[in-house]
């Protein structure tokens, strides 16, 4: 059972994670900050 909610508990983070950088690549809202530290360096 423990092992059971671990994985999905590391599936939820990998899919978070992957959604992130899709948005900040999109240039959606996260991307205003982010594209702003982006273009500085």
């Amino acid at each position: 059972m423990e092992t059971l909610v671990l994985t999905i508990h590391i599936l939820i983070a990998l899919a978070l994670v992957v959604v992130v950088l899709l948005q900040r690549s999109e240039g959606g809202g996260l991307g205003i900050g982010g594209g702003g530290v982006a273009a500085a360096s």
